[in-house]
Protein backbone atom coordinates (compact mmCIF):
# COMPACT_ATOMS: atom_id res chain seq x y z
CA UNK A 1 0.00 0.00 0.00
CA UNK A 2 2.99 2.32 1.19
CA UNK A 3 4.72 1.31 -2.56
CA UNK A 4 1.42 2.27 -4.30
CA UNK A 5 0.67 5.72 -2.17
CA UNK A 6 4.25 6.70 -2.75
CA UNK A 7 4.22 5.87 -6.63
CA UNK A 8 0.97 7.90 -6.39
CA UNK A 9 2.89 10.98 -4.48
CA UNK A 10 5.78 10.73 -7.37
CA UNK A 11 3.22 10.34 -10.51
CA UNK A 12 1.11 13.62 -8.73
CA UNK A 13 4.98 15.65 -7.93
CA UNK A 14 5.76 15.53 -11.64
CA UNK A 15 3.74 18.58 -13.82
CA UNK A 16 3.65 16.44 -16.75
CA UNK A 17 2.52 13.28 -15.42
CA UNK A 18 0.03 15.39 -13.57
CA UNK A 19 -1.34 16.98 -16.58
CA UNK A 20 -1.67 13.67 -18.39
CA UNK A 21 -3.62 12.19 -15.33
CA UNK A 22 -5.70 14.92 -14.94
CA UNK A 23 -6.54 15.15 -18.62
CA UNK A 24 -7.42 11.67 -19.30
CA UNK A 25 -9.68 11.85 -16.17
CA UNK A 26 -11.02 15.13 -17.27
CA UNK A 27 -11.66 14.14 -21.35
CA UNK A 28 -12.91 10.25 -20.12
CA UNK A 29 -15.59 11.80 -17.44
CA UNK A 30 -17.10 14.43 -19.45
CA UNK A 31 -17.36 11.78 -22.85
CA UNK A 32 -19.09 10.05 -20.62
CA UNK A 33 -21.26 12.63 -19.54
CA UNK A 34 -22.11 14.05 -23.49
CA UNK A 35 -23.02 10.16 -24.10
CA UNK A 36 -25.28 10.09 -21.34
CA UNK A 37 -27.05 13.54 -22.65
CA UNK A 38 -27.38 12.75 -26.16
CA UNK A 39 -29.06 9.11 -25.55
CA UNK A 40 -31.48 10.93 -23.38
CA UNK A 41 -32.03 12.95 -26.24
CA UNK A 42 -32.14 9.94 -28.56
CA UNK A 43 -34.94 8.84 -26.68
CA UNK A 44 -36.72 11.13 -26.24
CA UNK A 45 -36.97 11.72 -30.29
CA UNK A 46 -37.10 8.09 -30.57
CA UNK A 47 -40.83 8.18 -28.38
CA UNK A 48 -41.71 11.45 -30.58
CA UNK A 49 -41.16 9.40 -33.83
CA UNK A 50 -42.97 6.96 -32.66
CA UNK A 51 -45.81 8.26 -31.74
CA UNK A 52 -45.92 10.33 -35.39
CA UNK A 53 -45.69 6.84 -36.25
CA UNK A 54 -48.85 5.12 -34.66
CA UNK A 55 -50.97 8.48 -35.59
CA UNK A 56 -50.45 7.90 -39.25
CA UNK A 57 -50.77 4.50 -39.28
CA UNK A 58 -54.28 4.58 -37.72
CA UNK A 59 -55.08 7.43 -40.76
CA UNK A 60 -54.25 4.47 -43.02
CA UNK A 61 -55.92 1.57 -41.28
CA UNK A 62 -59.34 3.36 -41.46
CA UNK A 63 -58.82 3.87 -37.22
CA UNK A 64 -60.73 7.05 -35.34
CA UNK A 65 -58.88 10.06 -34.72
CA UNK A 66 -58.64 11.57 -31.13
CA UNK A 67 -57.81 14.88 -30.66
CA UNK A 68 -54.40 15.77 -29.22
CA UNK A 69 -52.40 19.06 -28.30
CA UNK A 70 -48.88 17.82 -27.93
CA UNK A 71 -45.41 20.26 -27.55
CA UNK A 72 -42.08 18.47 -29.36
CA UNK A 73 -38.56 20.01 -28.72
CA UNK A 74 -36.84 19.37 -32.67
CA UNK A 75 -33.71 20.79 -31.51
CA UNK A 76 -31.60 23.00 -29.01
CA UNK A 77 -34.10 25.98 -30.09
CA UNK A 78 -36.50 24.94 -31.77
CA UNK A 79 -39.86 23.79 -30.59
CA UNK A 80 -43.21 22.13 -32.54
CA UNK A 81 -46.46 22.21 -30.74
CA UNK A 82 -48.56 19.59 -32.76
CA UNK A 83 -52.63 19.29 -32.78
CA UNK A 84 -54.99 16.93 -34.50
CA UNK A 85 -58.51 17.98 -34.87
CA UNK A 86 -60.83 15.14 -35.71
CA UNK A 87 -64.72 15.65 -37.30
CA UNK A 88 -67.29 14.07 -36.44
CA UNK A 89 -70.60 15.82 -37.67
CA UNK A 90 -72.08 14.99 -41.30
CA UNK A 91 -71.01 18.31 -42.45
CA UNK A 92 -66.93 18.08 -42.56
CA UNK A 93 -66.30 21.15 -44.89
CA UNK A 94 -68.14 23.38 -42.75
CA UNK A 95 -67.19 21.87 -39.65
CA UNK A 96 -63.39 22.63 -40.78
CA UNK A 97 -63.78 26.07 -41.64
CA UNK A 98 -65.34 27.17 -39.18
CA UNK A 99 -63.03 25.78 -36.30
CA UNK A 100 -59.88 26.53 -38.46
CA UNK A 101 -61.88 30.26 -38.78
CA UNK A 102 -61.47 30.12 -34.98
CA UNK A 103 -57.91 29.89 -35.06
CA UNK A 104 -55.78 32.70 -34.66
CA UNK A 105 -53.20 31.06 -37.95
CA UNK A 106 -53.29 33.96 -40.33
CA UNK A 107 -55.01 31.63 -42.97
CA UNK A 108 -56.77 34.22 -45.31
CA UNK A 109 -60.23 32.86 -46.45
CA UNK A 110 -58.80 31.05 -49.98
CA UNK A 111 -56.43 28.99 -48.03
CA UNK A 112 -59.18 27.56 -45.41
CA UNK A 113 -61.08 26.60 -48.65
CA UNK A 114 -58.01 25.16 -50.20
CA UNK A 115 -57.77 22.74 -47.19
CA UNK A 116 -61.20 22.35 -46.05
CA UNK A 117 -62.83 21.58 -49.89
CA UNK A 118 -60.17 20.98 -52.10
CA UNK A 119 -58.33 18.63 -49.13
CA UNK A 120 -54.79 20.17 -50.29
CA UNK A 121 -51.94 21.69 -47.28
CA UNK A 122 -51.77 25.06 -46.81
CA UNK A 123 -49.39 27.26 -45.01
CA UNK A 124 -49.45 30.30 -43.06
CA UNK A 125 -47.35 32.52 -40.75
CA UNK A 126 -48.40 33.71 -37.40
CA UNK A 127 -48.59 37.04 -36.40
CA UNK A 128 -45.38 36.54 -34.59
CA UNK A 129 -41.78 36.42 -35.72
CA UNK A 130 -39.94 32.98 -35.98
CA UNK A 131 -43.08 30.98 -36.74
CA UNK A 132 -44.04 29.00 -39.11
CA UNK A 133 -47.96 26.90 -39.03
CA UNK A 134 -48.83 24.16 -41.56
CA UNK A 135 -52.01 22.60 -41.82
CA UNK A 136 -52.31 19.27 -43.21
CA UNK A 137 -55.64 17.76 -44.03
CA UNK A 138 -56.53 14.12 -42.76
CA UNK A 139 -58.27 11.95 -45.03
CA UNK A 140 -60.05 8.29 -44.91
CA UNK A 141 -58.83 5.23 -46.71
CA UNK A 142 -62.02 6.57 -48.96
CA UNK A 143 -60.13 10.48 -49.34
CA UNK A 144 -62.85 11.94 -47.41
CA UNK A 145 -62.10 14.49 -45.17
CA UNK A 146 -62.00 13.49 -40.93
CA UNK A 147 -59.49 15.47 -39.62
CA UNK A 148 -56.99 18.28 -39.62
CA UNK A 149 -53.05 18.40 -38.66
CA UNK A 150 -52.22 21.62 -37.56
CA UNK A 151 -48.49 21.94 -36.97
CA UNK A 152 -46.75 25.11 -35.44
CA UNK A 153 -42.80 25.38 -35.24
CA UNK A 154 -41.35 27.86 -33.42
CA UNK A 155 -37.89 28.97 -33.20
CA UNK A 156 -36.78 30.49 -30.01
CA UNK A 157 -34.43 33.51 -29.25
CA UNK A 158 -30.86 33.37 -29.59
CA UNK A 159 -29.00 31.59 -26.59
CA UNK A 160 -27.21 34.02 -23.47
CA UNK A 161 -25.52 32.53 -20.84
CA UNK A 162 -28.22 31.56 -19.07
CA UNK A 163 -29.10 29.21 -21.42
CA UNK A 164 -25.23 27.46 -21.94
CA UNK A 165 -26.38 24.73 -19.25
CA UNK A 166 -29.91 24.03 -18.85
CA UNK A 167 -29.68 20.08 -17.71
CA UNK A 168 -27.57 18.55 -14.96
CA UNK A 169 -25.03 16.74 -17.67
CA UNK A 170 -24.65 20.38 -19.06
CA UNK A 171 -23.98 21.53 -15.92
CA UNK A 172 -21.40 18.79 -15.03
CA UNK A 173 -19.89 18.57 -18.28
CA UNK A 174 -18.90 22.29 -18.09
CA UNK A 175 -17.48 22.01 -14.56
CA UNK A 176 -15.57 18.95 -16.09
CA UNK A 177 -14.13 21.50 -18.84
CA UNK A 178 -13.79 24.55 -16.34
CA UNK A 179 -11.61 22.40 -13.95
CA UNK A 180 -9.81 20.61 -16.67
CA UNK A 181 -8.94 24.44 -18.21
CA UNK A 182 -8.14 25.63 -14.56
CA UNK A 183 -5.59 22.24 -13.66
CA UNK A 184 -3.72 23.78 -16.97
CA UNK A 185 -3.64 26.82 -15.83
CA UNK A 186 -1.99 25.64 -12.55
CA UNK A 187 0.18 23.88 -14.17
CA UNK A 188 1.50 26.56 -16.90
CA UNK A 189 1.88 28.78 -13.57
CA UNK A 190 3.90 26.48 -11.70
CA UNK A 191 5.85 25.65 -14.80
CA UNK A 192 6.50 29.20 -15.43
CA UNK A 193 6.69 30.24 -11.50
CA UNK A 194 10.13 27.59 -11.99
CA UNK A 195 11.06 29.56 -15.08
CA UNK A 196 10.83 32.88 -13.44
CA UNK A 197 12.69 31.48 -10.19
CA UNK A 198 15.56 29.91 -12.04
CA UNK A 199 15.74 32.71 -15.13
CA UNK A 200 17.44 35.29 -12.48
CA UNK A 201 19.78 32.39 -10.76
CA UNK A 202 20.63 31.91 -14.26
CA UNK A 203 21.25 35.48 -15.57
CA UNK A 204 23.06 36.32 -11.94
CA UNK A 205 25.27 33.67 -11.66
CA UNK A 206 28.49 31.84 -12.92
CA UNK A 207 27.59 28.52 -15.13
CA UNK A 208 31.02 26.90 -14.21
CA UNK A 209 31.67 28.39 -10.73
CA UNK A 210 28.50 29.06 -9.49
CA UNK A 211 30.01 33.03 -8.18
CA UNK A 212 27.89 36.03 -9.38
CA UNK A 213 28.65 37.28 -13.11
CA UNK A 214 29.78 40.77 -13.55
CA UNK A 215 26.49 42.47 -13.68
CA UNK A 216 25.25 41.30 -10.34
CA UNK A 217 28.65 41.63 -9.08
CA UNK A 218 28.36 45.32 -9.44
CA UNK A 219 24.79 45.57 -8.07
CA UNK A 220 25.91 43.84 -4.80
CA UNK A 221 28.99 45.39 -4.43
CA UNK A 222 27.62 48.79 -4.83
CA UNK A 223 25.19 47.45 -2.48
CA UNK A 224 27.64 46.79 -0.11
CA UNK A 225 29.52 50.18 -0.16
CA UNK A 226 26.93 52.48 0.58
CA UNK A 227 26.64 50.49 3.68
CA UNK A 228 30.11 50.28 4.39
CA UNK A 229 29.60 54.58 3.60
CA UNK A 230 26.38 54.78 5.76
CA UNK A 231 27.53 52.44 9.04
CA UNK A 232 31.61 54.14 8.45
CA UNK A 233 32.87 50.46 8.70
CA UNK A 234 36.19 49.69 6.41
CA UNK A 235 35.62 47.39 3.37
CA UNK A 236 38.49 45.34 1.33
CA UNK A 237 38.30 44.09 -2.18
CA UNK A 238 40.24 41.88 -4.30
CA UNK A 239 40.89 40.81 -7.75
CA UNK A 240 42.68 37.21 -8.18
CA UNK A 241 44.21 35.81 -11.67
CA UNK A 242 45.34 32.57 -12.00
CA UNK A 243 48.90 32.82 -13.69
CA UNK A 244 49.80 30.81 -16.92
CA UNK A 245 46.07 29.67 -17.24
CA UNK A 246 46.47 30.14 -21.06
CA UNK A 247 49.44 27.69 -20.87
CA UNK A 248 47.04 24.97 -18.69
CA UNK A 249 44.44 25.54 -21.38
CA UNK A 250 47.07 25.16 -24.40
CA UNK A 251 48.56 21.93 -22.85
CA UNK A 252 46.07 20.31 -21.53
CA UNK A 253 43.26 21.49 -23.36
CA UNK A 254 39.81 23.53 -22.64
CA UNK A 255 38.50 20.64 -20.19
CA UNK A 256 41.41 20.27 -18.06
CA UNK A 257 41.46 24.21 -17.68
CA UNK A 258 37.56 24.10 -16.66
CA UNK A 259 38.60 21.90 -14.35
CA UNK A 260 40.96 23.72 -13.00
CA UNK A 261 38.90 27.06 -12.56
CA UNK A 262 36.22 25.06 -10.63
CA UNK A 263 38.65 23.65 -8.09
CA UNK A 264 40.63 27.36 -7.70
CA UNK A 265 36.93 28.34 -7.61
CA UNK A 266 36.29 25.93 -4.52
CA UNK A 267 39.21 27.06 -2.60
CA UNK A 268 37.92 30.41 -3.26
CA UNK A 269 34.69 29.60 -2.01
CA UNK A 270 35.78 28.50 1.11
CA UNK A 271 38.36 31.22 2.12
CA UNK A 272 35.55 33.80 2.51
CA UNK A 273 32.80 34.48 4.81
CA UNK A 274 29.65 33.81 4.11
CA UNK A 275 28.62 37.53 3.26
CA UNK A 276 31.42 38.02 0.89
CA UNK A 277 30.57 39.05 -2.22
CA UNK A 278 32.09 36.90 -4.97
CA UNK A 279 32.46 36.96 -8.99
CA UNK A 280 33.95 35.54 -11.31
CA UNK A 281 34.35 38.68 -14.01
CA UNK A 282 35.62 36.61 -17.40
CA UNK A 283 38.29 34.16 -18.27
CA UNK A 284 40.37 33.35 -15.47
CA UNK A 285 39.66 36.27 -13.30
CA UNK A 286 37.54 36.70 -9.97
CA UNK A 287 36.83 39.85 -7.85
CA UNK A 288 35.84 39.57 -4.44
CA UNK A 289 34.37 42.01 -1.98
CA UNK A 290 34.84 42.25 1.79
CA UNK A 291 32.39 44.22 3.93
CA UNK A 292 33.33 45.10 7.42
CA UNK A 293 37.52 43.78 7.76
CA UNK A 294 40.41 45.52 7.84
CA UNK A 295 42.85 45.68 5.61
CA UNK A 296 45.81 43.26 8.00
CA UNK A 297 42.57 40.99 8.17
CA UNK A 298 42.18 40.77 4.26
CA UNK A 299 45.79 40.12 3.82
CA UNK A 300 45.96 37.35 6.19
CA UNK A 301 42.61 35.85 3.95
CA UNK A 302 44.13 36.35 0.90
CA UNK A 303 47.19 34.66 1.90
CA UNK A 304 45.64 31.86 2.60
CA UNK A 305 43.74 31.64 -0.98
CA UNK A 306 47.15 32.15 -2.52
CA UNK A 307 48.46 29.15 -0.10
CA UNK A 308 45.62 27.09 -0.80
CA UNK A 309 45.65 27.49 -4.68
CA UNK A 310 49.68 26.92 -4.66
CA UNK A 311 48.86 23.88 -2.71
CA UNK A 312 46.48 22.72 -4.47
CA UNK A 313 48.37 21.56 -7.11
CA UNK A 314 50.57 19.20 -4.94
CA UNK A 315 46.82 17.50 -3.38
CA UNK A 316 44.97 17.04 -6.16
CA UNK A 317 46.19 14.38 -9.20
CA UNK A 318 44.10 16.10 -11.68
CA UNK A 319 45.50 19.52 -11.60
CA UNK A 320 48.83 21.00 -12.90
CA UNK A 321 51.08 21.06 -10.41
CA UNK A 322 52.04 24.53 -11.19
CA UNK A 323 49.02 26.11 -10.73
CA UNK A 324 49.53 29.66 -8.55
CA UNK A 325 47.19 32.65 -8.44
CA UNK A 326 48.41 36.61 -7.80
CA UNK A 327 46.48 38.56 -5.88
CA UNK A 328 45.76 42.67 -5.81
CA UNK A 329 44.16 43.87 -2.99
CA UNK A 330 42.78 47.26 -1.88
CA UNK A 331 41.60 48.46 1.28
CA UNK A 332 38.74 51.70 0.89
CA UNK A 333 39.56 54.19 3.08
CA UNK A 334 37.84 57.34 1.61
CA UNK A 335 33.98 58.03 1.51
CA UNK A 336 33.98 59.42 -1.72
CA UNK A 337 35.45 56.91 -3.73
CA UNK A 338 33.33 54.63 -6.22
CA UNK A 339 33.29 50.88 -6.83
CA UNK A 340 34.99 51.70 -10.68
CA UNK A 341 37.96 53.18 -8.86
CA UNK A 342 38.20 51.00 -6.20
CA UNK A 343 38.36 48.13 -9.03
CA UNK A 344 40.81 50.08 -11.10
CA UNK A 345 43.42 50.38 -8.08
CA UNK A 346 42.94 46.56 -7.18
CA UNK A 347 44.00 45.75 -10.66
CA UNK A 348 46.70 47.93 -10.77
CA UNK A 349 48.22 45.97 -7.56
CA UNK A 350 47.35 42.79 -9.49
CA UNK A 351 49.45 43.54 -11.67
CA UNK A 352 51.89 44.75 -9.58
CA UNK A 353 51.34 41.40 -8.40
CA UNK A 354 51.78 39.33 -12.02
CA UNK A 355 55.34 40.29 -12.34
CA UNK A 356 56.47 37.92 -9.96
CA UNK A 357 53.88 35.64 -9.79
CA UNK A 358 52.26 33.80 -6.67
CA UNK A 359 52.18 36.88 -4.86
CA UNK A 360 49.76 39.38 -3.06
CA UNK A 361 49.94 43.28 -3.49
CA UNK A 362 48.31 45.50 -0.85
CA UNK A 363 48.77 49.79 -1.50
CA UNK A 364 46.89 51.58 1.17
CA UNK A 365 44.35 54.33 -0.30
CA UNK A 366 46.65 57.60 -1.74
CA UNK A 367 45.08 60.57 0.05
CA UNK A 368 48.53 62.91 -0.65
CA UNK A 369 51.46 62.57 -2.01
CA UNK A 370 53.80 61.52 1.32
CA UNK A 371 52.01 58.42 1.58
CA UNK A 372 53.76 55.34 1.50
CA UNK A 373 53.01 52.03 -0.46
CA UNK A 374 52.79 48.84 1.44
CA UNK A 375 54.10 45.53 -0.33
CA UNK A 376 53.43 42.10 0.45
CA UNK A 377 54.71 39.49 -1.11
CA UNK A 378 54.94 35.28 -0.80
CA UNK A 379 56.87 33.64 -3.47
CA UNK A 380 56.34 30.35 -4.52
Amino acid sequence: MNFIKNHLVRLFANPVSAFVLFGLFSVTLTSLLLLNSRQKDWQEEKRNFDNIIRLYESYNTGGEIAESDRFYKVGNSMFSRVRIMAFNTRDVGHECINRLSELDLSLNDMAIIRVCQNLLPSAGNLPEKNQLTTVMPILSPTDKLIGLRIRVTTLGSSPGFSNIATSSAEIITLACISLMIAVMGSLLSLVAKKYLIELPTTARYDDLTGFLRRDAFYQSANRALKAARHESKPMCAMLIDIDHFKQVNDTLGHAAGDEALKAVANVIRHSFRRHDILCRLGGDEFAVVLPNISQENAVRVAERVREGIHELGHTSSSMSPGITVSIGLVAVESPDEGLDEIIRRADVNLYLAKRTRNCTITIPFVQSQGATETTTASAS
